[in-house]
């Protein structure tokens, strides 16, 4: 039996709408929100937050390659982490505020397991290797993703994933995994390094 859908349309529909009958007319509104933005080597017009489809690839220590089920949806935001601390005085409003540290970059991705060619046999496989990635107490390597290196995030570590019950379709399985960028030891002991020599010649 042959199938024909949109993957972009059907990802979208099972995060955000999954209510038949007034689906088409969000789809109609929202669809350009999903959609891979211009990559021309900057950052400009991609926004944190904001949602986009990818081909997403990534490998662990052993050089093992995964690759997430039928472009998922993923989104990057980032926080920092800032102690504020109420002053004394009635003239004085508000609070001062002293930086800590940039925190890691949260990575959210939305995602469907299915089997394009048989939408009435469940994806194992797919609902497997995602659950073998999950496994992998370590980071992994993100390859072939301009969107991430947008960033600089070249590595992740998976902290929480979760599969949703979808009524009713038995060959389609809906997935949502929580990440954060994780910086290679060695960048940081180069870093480290840049800023002893940095200091060294102020000195």
């Amino acid at each position: 039996m042959s199938y024909t859908f949109d993957l972009k349309e059907l990802v979208a529909r099972a995060h955000f709408d999954y209510i038949g009958p007034v689906f088409p007319n969000w789809w109609a509104k929202n669809k350009q929100k999903h959609t891979l933005p211009s990559l021309n080597g900057s950052v400009s017009g991609v926004s944190l937050g904001q949602k986009y489809f990818l081909t997403l690839k990534v490998m662990d220590k052993e050089g093992n390659e995964y690759t997430f089920p039928n472009e998922p949806l993923i989104s990057v935001s980032l926080a920092k982490t800032i102690v504020e601390t109420a002053t004394v005085g009635k003239e004085r409003k508000g609070t001062v505020k002293e930086y800590i540290c940039t925190e890691d970059y949260q990575i959210s991705i939305k995602g469907v397991c299915m089997i394009p060619d048989n939408l009435d046999e469940y994806p194992t496989e797919q609902v497997r290797e995602l659950h073998s990635m999950f496994e992998i107490n370590d980071s992994l390597e993100v390859y072939a993703n301009p969107f991430l290196e947008l960033f600089g995030i070249r590595n992740i570590v998976m902290k929480d994933i979760q599969f949703d019950e979808m009524a009713g379709e038995q060959g389609l399985q809906k997935y949502s995994i929580t990440a954060v960028s994780d910086q290679d030891f060695y960048a940081d002991l180069k870093e480290k390094e840049k800023t002893n020599k940095l200091l060294n010649t102020l000195g």
